[in-house]
């Protein structure tokens, strides 16, 4: 038996690495004809009422109050913008980074009818200010779902092990296991060649939980892969374009979703007036058809300082 043989949906999971993920049964839903979502392309999607599975990941910057110290009234307000905008989505898979804690994330899936909640992270911050959580919800029943601290990129990892990821294993609308990852790789903040080489081992990690995860849901049919969130890369710079967490990735067999997408139109995070436009948010896929991701529209500056993108992948 491996370090992550599954265990009950009834109780947590307590991974190896003494990290708490929160889970919730799922309800058995339909899914429904989809029809397209309108992102920065105002055209309409090819294909747009082809039955489809939608795969949605935002990071809601601080979620709620867009700040780790907010008012009240700020953190108010920022509830019900995302609670009105978010169900226009339509998400049958939402993946979210920055959110507080489980009561924050109970309350944006309690917002999309049909959704139940899978995963909220447990990491754990000196600071309980600076909590930023990370998400799975879906509308498809889960085998399994649990969380992991990034190990090997911390200095004192018993102090502050505040990164890492979410995954859940859903019975697949298509066939077989969906196996989803919610991620928040490390920032830009800091020496650039560390944090390079956090996020670079951090996708070693995931790679590695992949193929563990691959091999166990075997049994149960075809086993596909998406690992979608944060990734903090700013490859179109050329003192960072080296890193390999990408490719990484993409030697293992995904299917990298803004393959052949012009950097304007998958900008993720727009220029604040400091920083210029970057690419942030990503979804990676693997034994899935070829689609490309979109952004999608949202409030600028109201909601989140990211936008949320949307992969549309179809049921065949």
């Amino acid at each position: 038996m491996n370090d992550y043989t599954a265990k009950s949906l009834f109780s947590l999971y307590d991974v190896k690495r003494h990290v708490c993920a929160l889970f919730v049964l799922l309800a058995v839903g339909m899914l429904p004809l989809l029809s397209a979502c309108t992102g920065l392309d105002a055209r309409p999607e090819a294909g747009g009422s082809e039955p489809s599975i939608r795969v949605v990941t935002w990071n809601i910057q601080w979620f709620p109050g867009q700040s780790p110290r907010a008012s009240e009234e700020v953190q108010d307000r920022h509830r019900e913008g995302v609670r009105a905008y978010l169900p226009g989505l339509e998400p049958d898979i939402l993946l979210l980074q920055e959110i507080r804690d489980d009561e924050a994330a109970q309350f944006l899936v309690d917002s999309v009818p049909g959704l139940e909640l899978h995963v909220v992270t447990a990491f754990r911050r000196s600071d309980p200010n600076l909590s930023q959580q990370i998400v799975i919800a879906s509308r498809y029943p889960a085998r399994a779902g649990f969380a992991e601290v990034f190990t090997g990129i911390y200095d004192d990892p018993e102090t502050d092990p505040y990164r890492g990821f979410a995954f859940a294993a859903l019975e697949s609308p298509i066939e077989g296991t969906l196996l989803v990852y919610s991620v928040h790789l490390k920032s830009n903040l800091g020496e650039p060649a560390d944090n390079i080489r956090m996020r670079e081992a951090s996708a070693q990690q995931i790679l590695n939980h992949v193929a563990v995860m691959k091999e166990q849901y075997a049994e149960y049919g075809p086993v596909s892969v998406i690992v979608a969130g944060d990734f903090n890369l700013l490859l179109q710079r050329k003192e960072m374009a080296h890193e390999r967490t990408l490719d990484m990735f993409m030697e293992a067999g995904f299917h990298w979703t803004w393959d052949g997408v012009p950097f304007r139109r998958r900008v993720t995070w727009p220029a604040d007036g400091r920083f210029d436009d970057a690419c942030f948010d990503y979804i990676l896929t693997l034994n899935l058809p070829h689609r490309r991701a979109r952004v999608l529209h949202k409030p600028e500056g109201e909601l989140s300082d990211h936008r949320p993108v949307l992969l549309r992948v179809p049921i065949e």
